[in-house]
């Protein structure tokens, strides 16, 4: 049975309201992993060249480790062969080749973000990502599949939809003041169709993205660059001094007489030191000198210490974040990343229940009950490991000669689509099969002996 109008505002405006507290320091996250990030202190009175290098100081790690993880985690693929038909009508209609990269940032940076599924007027599957900083979910228990109810903002302070078990429901205004009714569209199911999507499953709190743990670092990063800026600025060049001239002594001409401005006020000796110029005193017994220069070096490994700490809390190899490594062989870039690689594992095992739970929420719309019901059904990531062409081919021959199918092993080859799996596979039926591969495969690794000699 629908809600009533007035029952439907209350709601939303209750389950909003719910979630201030989180979307508020959700939106600091995002603001830390779009690069607005806290500037060094400085005092009120500070000048603008300083506030200005202060400014250039806060570059972006955050995102360089988020984009190292996301850029692992690719969806090519759900099930085996028997549902490439719900792949078809779920996955590639709504686009998710490229919207699943959106939703992973989202999820990486806050922590949870929510995948939607809603059947159309054409009897298909509308499905949307949605980022937790504008979409609250309710759950009666934080341990339940379905939330009882979600709300999502459409357009700020104008549109919004409140997601029960029975339907969606359209509303314009401003939350909390004006809210009215406009639109009911039931879904016939018996959940709210939301999915939330997490980063990683804590019993000790709410979900961490890898944003909120590494702020501090951040910071100290940007405080370092700050640093080292400034010296680099004010302290490299050697401050120079001068001793035997009376600054308080007011200039005078070739006759002794006193030098004055516009105004007729005296005019006194002033110094500027620039790094083209050269400094010159009409006193014989004047004497020149300079500090020494700013050693910068202790400011460098300052900020890479740092830098450090950033890639080996994140598990963020550490030539992605410095550039020290050059000429590495496949083998030593693979163990370099073993551990980008098993925390990419790790986010591919708990990101694939939500995908899978979203596949199954699809096939319930489109009335596929034997794929609503599998449970057994897995989404397929994307190899991106680094690995050398020779390693992959030798794998695949001694595989292929333990009797491994082919078919299974091309879906594991790095690169390598759903779509080039297919057209792989049918090529080598059409030249004969497994068998023939394997045979040609041997053939071009055994030289044929040479004839002995008569």
């Amino acid at each position: 049975m629908a809600m009533s109008s007035s029952a439907v505002t209350g709601k939303a405006n209750e389950v909003w309201k719910s979630g201030n507290l989180s979307r508020a320091k959700m939106r600091r996250l995002a603001r830390y992993a779009r690069g607005q990030q806290k500037l060094p202190w400085l005092p009120d009175s500070t000048d603008g060249e300083y506030r200005e290098i202060a400014k250039k100081s806060a570059s972006n790690w955050i995102d360089l480790v988020i984009r190292s993880t996301t850029q692992g985690l690719f969806v090519d693929g759900y099930g085996d062969s028997t549902d490439s038909d719900l792949w078809a009508q779920v996955w590639q209609p709504n686009g998710m080749d490229a919207r699943q990269h959106a939703l992973h940032r989202a999820v990486e940076t806050l922590g949870v973000s929510y995948l939607l599924a809603f059947p159309t007027e054409e009897d298909g599957v509308w499905m949307r990502p949605e980022a937790a900083t504008k979409l609250t979910a309710s759950y009666e228990d934080p341990s339940d599949d379905w939330p009882v109810y979600a709300v999502r903002e459409v357009v700020k302070d104008k549109r919004w939809e409140l997601y029960t078990d029975e339907a969606r429901y359209t509303l314009t205004g401003r939350m909390g003041r004006n809210l009215q009714l406009v639109d009911t569209a039931p879904h016939g199911l018996d959940h709210a169709p939301v999915v939330a999507m997490r980063s990683s499953l804590d019993l000790l709190g709410d979900e961490q993205g890898q944003v909120e743990g590494i702020i501090p670092i951040q910071d100290r990063i940007v405080d370092a660059t700050f640093t080292m800026q400034m010296v680099a600025k004010y302290g490299a060049f050697p401050q120079r001094w001068i001793a035997g001239i009376d600054m308080a002594k007011p200039l005078e001409d070739e006759n002794g007489d006193v030098i004055t401005d516009a105004d007729g006020n005296p005019r006194y000796p002033t110094i500027k030191a620039y790094i083209d110029s050269i400094l010159l005193a009409a006193d014989p017994e004047a004497k020149f000198g300079q500090f020494a220069a700013a050693d910068l070096r202790q400011y460098v490994e300052a900020l890479e210490a740092h830098i450090r700490h950033l890639a080996a809390v994140t598990q963020t190899p550490p030539h992605y974040l410095l550039g020290s490594l050059v000429n590495l062989s496949a083998e030593a870039l693979a163990a370099a990343e073993a551990g980008l690689q098993r925390k990419i594992g790790e986010k591919k095992v708990v990101l694939g229940e939500g995908y899978e739970q979203a596949m199954r929420l699809g096939a319930v719309i489109l009335g596929e009950t034997d794929a609503a019901e599998d449970f057994s059904s897995q989404v397929r990531w994307r190899d991106i490991e680094s690995r050398s062409l020779a390693q992959v081919a030798d794998a695949f021959l001694k595989l292929t000669q333990m009797g491994v199918p082919v078919e299974f092993l091309v879906a594991k080859l790095p690169g390598f689509t759903g779509q080039d799996v297919t057209d792989i596979t049918e090529a080598i039926e059409a030249q004969g099969g497994d068998t023939a591969l394997v045979q040609g495969l041997l053939e071009g690794q055994i030289p044929k002996p040479e004839p002995l000699a008569a």
